[in-house]
């Protein structure tokens, strides 16, 4: 069984810091011949498996005991002088002296490298190098949709350097609008950077731990799989951290969506917000510069990780079953399926303008999604 976490993390040590198989197994402290079978693995674990696949637990109960001390000696040492510091060393026979630590040395000297670097990066700064970091964030705004006033969900992306935006709307902030929204997003930039600073989301994280440490979503670590960027979370509670990005949403909202755009369909909004982001791409300044956004953008491009020849497969998994009638229910919509299935369970693929049911790996219908309540939906029955 493939462990997303591990897939992701040989895969971006190899493809984007260009590590070897050798220093990838030591890094991670794993054998070559798996590192070698993951890599040969070119792309991730489909949906289905993604839904059985385990992440491990990051840290064991005896090494996550400690784990506070470790950071409070860490913070500690940050106002101390350079030279009486805590090495990893001296932490080890801390922790064994004063907490009766049983844990190994190695284990603790690779705790200590991970949430030393943590601790130092409080604070981001002020300028980006070309290619290296987006911000994300949510944001709502009102529209006039088919004539009635419409709340809708803006995903809306930066990138840190040039300073471009992308915007997309949804109805709603689920996790398959969330996966979505990075597929167009790379697509509109034009390739990947190498990282991404995010909100503590529940479509991403599972549980804040440590520090800046999260149990991150198995659907958000196969997206980060696919496209190979990494993700950093900010502190909780540390609105400065990504100010910037707010700042985004504010704007997307006061720029492109006033006075409220009357439209018949989010694909029509949709085509006006990638207007407005590449117009006002054409427009706006880069801050302490004489350039465009849109001119630093395209010096960004050549610093974007490229695309993957597949897009990401951006879906919600549920599991269901086909009752006597062949109709399963998602959401209290009543979906068709062959009579050949009745009694069966099956897979449902939910994505944001379809719904994709598959048995056996197979795809055995496929509907427009309904976002309507109690319906039944039979192949022709929505437009």
């Amino acid at each position: 069984m493939i462990n997303m976490a591990q897939f992701y993390n040989i895969k971006f040590l190899h493809e984007v810091e260009g590590l070897s198989q050798r220093q990838i197994a030591q890094k991670l402290g794993i054998s070559r011949n798996t590192v070698s079978k993951y890599l040969k693995q070119n792309e991730a674990p489909t949906t289905i498996n993604r839904q059985n696949s385990y992440i491990g637990r990051e840290y064991s109960d005896e090494t996550r005991r400690v784990l506070p001390i470790i950071d409070q000696w860490l913070e500690d040492d940050l106002k101390r002088w350079g030279k009486q510091k805590h090495t990893a060393a001296r932490i080890f026979r801390r922790l064994q002296d004063e907490y009766n630590f049983k844990g190994s040395e190695s284990n603790i000297r690779k705790v200590v490298a991970k949430r030393r670097k943590k601790l130092q990066d409080v604070f981001i700064p002020l300028d980006f190098q070309l290619g290296h970091q987006f911000q994300f964030d949510w944001g709502e705004a009102d529209i006039i949709l088919q004539g009635r006033t419409q709340r809708i969900y803006l995903f809306c992306m930066q990138l840190s350097a040039s300073r471009v935006r992308f915007a997309r709307a949804y109805l709603h902030e689920k996790q398959e609008a969330f996966l979505d929204g990075f597929v167009h997003a790379f697509e509109f930039f034009g390739g990947v950077p190498t990282e991404g600073l995010f909100d503590n989301l529940k479509t991403a994280v599972v549980k804040i731990l440590q520090g800046r440490d999260r149990l991150e979503q198995e659907a958000f670590l196969a997206l980060q799989a696919h496209y190979l960027f990494k993700a950093e979370f900010c502190n909780v509670r540390s609105g400065n951290e990504k100010g910037r990005i707010e700042g985004t949403v504010g704007y997307v909202r006061r720029n492109a969506l006033v006075p409220l755009p009357e439209v018949q369909s989010l694909d029509e909004l949709n085509d006006h917000l990638l207007k407005w982001c590449l117009k006002d791409a054409e427009q706006k300044t880069v801050p302490h510069t004489n350039e465009k956004v849109a001119q630093m953008w395209e010096k960004e491009k050549e610093y974007l990780h490229p695309l993957p020849e597949k897009k990401f497969e951006a879906c919600r998994l549920v599991s269901c079953q086909v009752n006597k009638t062949s109709l399963i229910t998602v959401e209290t919509n009543q979906y068709s399926i062959p009579c050949s299935y009745v009694g069966q369970g099956v897979w449902v693929k939910i994505f944001v303008d379809r719904v994709s049911v598959v048995a056996q790996n197979q795809v055995i219908a496929e509907h427009p999604r309904s976002y309507e309540r109690n319906q039944m939906i039979k192949p022709g029955s929505l437009p």
